[in-house]
């Protein structure tokens, strides 16, 4: 095992909970390798236990604080099991059966994620330093009781590791290789999921309970989904008696598959519209004819990547607030959304603030929303609050 001293300055962020040591604050410990395990001392003293990483500003993946943990196979079993309590206390499993069973650092598996989807697992890593430990790791996944798991299939590593990418390619780790796609249901709306060539791991799931909100609120109502992907807050809308939905994605493969989706949850595709554009330029030619909606979802990739990027990133969000905001009748709704963990709440609602006022319209905040449940994040981890999505009333 390695030894590793942290400096003082930086005892009470791990013991708060901050699962992350960079590399510029420790010395690299000579001849370690990528997921060798490192014992984590402060002044003589056990701090921690860490993954380490000998190839990313990540040093250090802190595993436990516990004196008592060691770290292999059991405790792998153990965050497992506590992560799946945590869900089957809070998802009914009868209605929903998409859902992320490990969500990395909030669930003590940091670089880890691991979503389900009816019967077969998509696992994916942030770092390579995860490869000497995978096959106990799916072998505690694979033996997880409750779940009548058929498959895990490996979504790969984050594109950063491209040399790690190209020595373990996607593919199934153990059981079965997932059919392309798989049928889901959540909430007891049907969706399908491609592990192999979706995006992320087949769908956004950590949206799931938002579009459980939009489909309360759209009865009645022409709605807009910009982004659409395949259609989650489309299908959603419709079967909350929305008049009609327009969807708009440029990615014609994902408009096939919300089209397919309206059939299988029995909508008739043909009664909505599927506009496979760039959404700034749709926007525009909205604004020739004069569309108008009562409610608008706008869920857009990140435009902060990285730090570096936010001052961009928020004027890009304030300017495509402004575009849709023309466009919602007075009185109506507007869903925005950030995936950006460089972006923080009040950061994005300041872009909303801006869109608005460029737009010359009032939104009033009806709901503040972060990550579901089967997301969580440690408090003292910042980082791992992600998703921001309001719900607001345009006057």
């Amino acid at each position: 095992m390695l030894s590793v001293q942290l400096p003082r300055r930086l005892l009470a962020h791990v013991l708060r909970g901050h699962p992350w040591i960079y590399s510029d604050a420790i010395e690299r410990p000579a001849g370690a390798r990528a997921g060798d395990i490192a014992r984590v001392t402060c002044g003589g003293k056990r701090v921690a236990l860490a993954l380490y990483d000998d190839d990313s500003p990540i040093a250090l993946r802190v595993l436990t604080t516990s004196k008592q943990d060691r770290v292999g196979p059991p405790l792998w079993r153990r965050r497992v099991d506590e992560a799946l309590a945590l869900r089957r206390a809070a998802i009914d499993f009868e209605r929903t059966d998409a859902f992320r069973l490990i969500n990395g650092e909030g669930d003590g598996l940091p670089g880890v994620h691991v979503d389900h989807y009816a019967g077969y697992l998509a696992l994916k890593l942030d770092t390579p330093a995860w490869r000497p430990h995978l096959a106990e790791l799916v072998e505690a996944l694979a033996s997880t009781p409750g779940l009548a798991l058929r498959g895990i299939w490996f979504k790969g590593h984050h594109k950063r590791d491209a040399a790690a990418a190209a020595a373990a390619p996607p593919g199934a780790l153990w059981g079965a290789e997932p059919p392309d796609p798989v049928e889901v249901r959540e909430h007891g709306m049907r969706l399908i999921a491609s592990l192999q060539r979706g995006q992320k791991t087949g769908l956004f799931l950590d949206q799931r309970e938002n579009r459980a909100l939009i489909r309360r609120v759209s009865a009645g109502r022409d709605v807009l989904n910009l982004f659409s992907y395949n259609g989650g807050f489309s299908i959603a809308a419709a079967l909350g008696g929305a008049r009609r939905v327009t969807s708009v994605d440029s990615a014609g493969a994902a408009m096939d598959d919300a089209r397919r989706i309206f059939a299988l949850n029995g909508l008739d595709p043909n009664a909505h519209e599927f506009a496979t554009a760039d959404v700034f330029a749709f926007l525009e030619g909205a604004d020739a004819r004069g569309a108008r909606y009562d409610l608008i979802v706008c869920d857009p990739p990140s435009f902060a990547p990285r730090k570096q990027a936010v001052p961009k990133a928020s004027s890009a969000y304030a300017r495509l607030h402004a575009a849709a905001l023309r466009h919602v009748r007075p009185g109506g709704l507007y869903a925005g959304s950030s995936c950006s963990s460089h972006i923080t709440a009040e950061m994005f609602l300041e872009t909303m603030r801006e869109g608005a006022a460029r737009a010359r319209r009032v939104l009033r905040l009806l709901e503040l929303r972060e990550a579901p449940l089967d997301h969580p994040s440690p408090l003292a981890f910042p980082e791992g609050r992600y998703l921001k999505f309001a719900l607001t009333r345009v006057d």
